[in-house]
């Protein structure tokens, strides 16, 4: 069932949606009566949907948000399955009745939101990626050892991991609050996510090309020079994208810049609200 929703954007109300082997809590703010448009964000990889707090406070405003923990993440039962969450997120959409929406994601929520605009693009009034791992584009620079992270999590080392994983060129934050925020989060990660890992969809250089959204792919100005390349390189093949840097931003550019991380997802979709 879902919660009543308030009227304060700042407020949260919090659902709960039935998809594949369980179920994704959802986290929402905004008043889906005062003609926000929709707006799903997927978040990334360690973390959970509180990762988008800045989101739910400064976009509620001019959007319905949605939030959810994907599966295998946070408070999902949902187990772990990268090829069924483009399907999890269409279920989300019809629960809450939303024809058409925007979708936002970050990082390993790129990659799922960008399977979405592949086999369900029609459903999109626009689509954001910040920092979308893309090897079909640029050949990978960037090294995360998730075979390594994976036997940590297989021997139960936990507080290993995430002390490892912390010191990652992703993980690191530009400011106190964003440090806090992902801090808080990861230390309730428990990498069940790795202990029954899915395959990534597959997302060639010539679905990329085929993509009929709007896309906007950015990065933070500091995200690592891989990313940032492959944020450029989606924008030159996919036919109505853009490119964005945020100022003063590394990876978690939601957290570090959130005042123009939101700034730019409110001007790129805004125009296409009503889509």
């Amino acid at each position: 069932m879902l919660a009543a929703r308030v009227p304060s954007p700042v407020d949260l109300s919090y659902g709960e949606v039935v998809v594949a082997d369980g179920t994704l809590p959802i986290a929402m703010a905004g008043a889906i009566d005062s003609g926000g448009a929709p707006l799903i964000l997927l978040h990334g990889w360690s973390l959970d949907h509180r990762m988008w707090a800045p989101q739910l406070e400064g976009l509620a405003e001019d959007f319905f948000c949605v939030a959810p923990d994907r599966r295998g993440c946070g408070q999902a039962t949902a187990p772990a399955d990268l090829a069924r969450e483009a399907e999890d997120v269409i279920a989300i959409a019809d629960f809450l009745g939303f024809e058409r929406f925007a979708l936002v994601g970050l990082s390993r929520g790129a990659t799922v939101a960008l399977d979405v605009a592949r086999r369900y693009g029609a459903r999109l009034t626009g689509l954001v990626v910040s920092g979308a791992p893309l090897p079909a584009l640029v050949p990978r620079e960037e090294v995360i050892d998730l075979e390594h992270f994976r036997a940590l999590a297989e021997a139960g080392d936990l507080e290993r991991l995430r002390a490892e994983w912390s010191r990652h060129p992703l993980m690191q934050t530009r400011s106190p609050a964003a440090r806090g925020l992902m801090f808080d989060i990861l230390a309730d990660y428990d990498a069940r996510d790795l202990i029954t890992p899915g395959e990534a969809p597959g997302l060639p250089r010539e679905a990329l090309a085929m993509l009929a959204v709007p896309v906007l792919a950015m990065t933070g100005a500091h995200d690592t020079p891989w990313r940032r390349d492959c944020a450029r390189a989606l924008a030159a093949v996919a036919p109505r994208a853009r490119h964005l840097e945020i100022a003063d931003a590394g990876h978690l550019a939601n957290a570090d810049n959130p005042a123009a991380f939101n700034a730019a997802i409110t001007q790129f979709l805004q125009p296409r609200a009503n889509a």
